[in-house]
């Protein structure tokens, strides 16, 4: 598979596994791709095909155990052109990825925002893990030379130290470290079209609405202007309405920040919308990847082709809508084969011998079956494959 030099983010050969009653569930499956500098990479997928597994291995936050990492590596480029890999980086050093470089934006944010914390206190604390010299500046200090004493305040106000260990009374200046917190929390929060920002400072997440808490992530998830933000489903659990709003907020973000974003969904009507590229994950391989545009207007994938024939359409008619037929195979210990051969009417013989190797069809995509390996032996016969004008027919139907 050719891969570009100039990439921000480089997934090679992941692999994810989890160990259950039942034998070593292989979530994600040897897992290569790209991100670019700027670029939307929408990652799709039925539920339970890996893309949450892949994401959460960005920012290393697959538990272990029953997790691990089982081969593979996560690189990161850094503005000096040396690269942090993250699998193997201290936690340290992943911890000054997360919320920083990297952020994200999880599925359900009434899960994933604290209960029982204020709206300020939890943005707070980005703040004061990854932009301590910032506030100290605006309140005043010396950001090369800061007070210990007020470093301490920062932390404790953003909920990184117990109350009280510091007492206010030491400091000069101690409201005006307790403003510039603020300042930056309301500005992260301005920033997402919340109004009135200062009253959701000391609001909980139960007295919001869904769109409200969903932008509350996205102020989180965008406070220290990382590099690359993965949105994980982000508008799943709000109505049609709002999640038009939350998805054209992130794309305004994104051009007046210049970040790269990982639009993990299973919509593939918002990716042709949304993505400069896309990834198809079936059960924890990649099956095909390349730029939107040509894999949604010409898919070369059994399994792409049948996502995209599922999309209703309005000339569909009632009780006639396409579907995949079979279900997803078991991922305990998947045995050496192509995982969608049971589920493809073109499978052939070889497709249930050999695992499909990721290769070039065109320029920058992509394409997991055996019908592009020429240059393997695999006997693949024509009759038992279709042909390249089939596979077009088949996804323009």
């Amino acid at each position: 598979m050719a891969r570009s030099d100039d990439w921000l983010l480089r997934v090679d050969d992941l692999s994810v596994h989890f160990e259950s009653s039942k034998g070593v569930a292989h979530a994600v499956d040897h897992v290569s791709f790209d991100i670019y500098p700027h670029e939307t990479l929408a990652l799709v997928g039925e539920t339970g095909c890996g893309k949450s597994v892949t994401a959460r291995s960005i920012l290393r936050l697959v538990p272990e155990p029953p997790g691990s990492y089982a081969s593979g590596s996560i690189s990161l480029r850094n503005g000096d052109g040396s690269v942090t890999e993250i699998l193997t980086a201290t936690e340290r050093t992943v911890r000054s990825i997360r919320g920083d470089r990297i952020s994200m934006i999880f599925q359900d944010p009434g899960k994933a925002l604290n209960p029982g914390l204020t709206i300020g206190r939890q943005l707070a604390e980005v703040f004061g893990e990854h932009r301590m010299s910032m506030i100290l500046g605006n309140a005043g200090f010396d950001p090369e030379k800061p007070s210990r004493t007020a470093t301490k305040i920062v932390q404790q106000r953003a909920g990184l130290l117990e109350r009280g260990v510091y007492r206010l009374t030491h400091l000069r200046a101690p409201k005006a470290l307790q403003k510039s917190i603020d300042d930056s929390v309301m500005q992260a929060l301005a920033d997402t079209g919340i109004p009135n920002p200062r009253k959701i400072l000391g609001s909980y997440p139960h007295e919001l609405s869904g769109g409200m808490k969903q932008r509350v992530m996205i102020a989180q998830a965008l406070a220290c202007d990382p590099d690359l933000l993965i949105a994980d489903e982000p508008t799943t659990a709000l109505d049609v309405t709002i999640q038009a709003r939350i998805l054209d907020l992130i794309h305004e973000m994104q051009q007046r920040r210049g970040m790269a974003i990982l639009y993990i969904t299973h919509d593939l009507s918002l990716v042709r919308q949304f993505a400069d590229r896309v990834a198809v994950m079936y059960a924890g391989r990649l099956a095909e990847i390349g730029p939107s545009a040509g894999v949604l207007a010409s898919p070369q994938h059994p399994y792409t082709q049948g996502l995209l024939a599922a999309i209703p359409r309005p000339a569909t008619p009632r009780g006639q809508l396409a579907a995949i037929p079979g279900t997803v195979p078991q991922l305990i210990d998947p045995p050496p084969q192509c995982h969608f051969a049971s589920r493809c009417s073109f499978a052939a013989s070889a497709c249930h011998q050999v695992t499909p190797q990721l290769l070039t069809i065109a320029d920058k995509h992509d394409v997991s079956c055996h019908r592009f390996d020429t240059a393997s032996r695999i006997d693949v016969s024509p009759q038992d494959m279709p042909s390249a004008a089939t596979l077009g027919g088949v996804a323009s139907s």
